[in-house]
């Protein structure tokens, strides 16, 4: 039987999250729009996105299947949804959206 070092070592390959340029401007204004409220949750936020970030590094799938191959995730209660794509390489961070808008996200096109 494998011991968990083992299946770590073995199985588990992780692909680092990079945040888009795009993903880190869409961050930074919804940071500023929480600390206008409160300091606190805009860094509790930051924190979490982070943290989200380094689980999808380890298990990309655990998304919901957006479209266009993108994936999103729920940046608990702060209703933003991340929005990202698994490359071969690496988790391509696209954006950020909150459940509010009325719009649908549009993935940033590229430079």
């Amino acid at each position: 039987m494998d011991t968990i070092q083992e299946i770590e070592d073995d199985e588990l390959q992780i692909k680092p999250a990079k945040p888009t340029r795009e993903c880190e401007e869409m961050l930074d204004e919804a940071l500023a729009y929480i600390a206008e409220n409160s300091q606190t949750q805009a860094e509790i936020m930051r924190k979490k996105f982070f943290k989200i970030l380094r689980i999808l590094e380890c298990m990309p799938g655990i998304g919901t299947i957006y479209k266009n191959g993108m994936r999103k995730i729920l940046l608990g209660k702060f209703r933003y949804n991340i929005f990202y794509r698994e490359k071969e390489n690496e988790i391509e961070i696209l954006g950020i959206w909150h459940t509010s808008r009325g719009a649908e996200f549009a993935e940033p096109q590229n430079e």
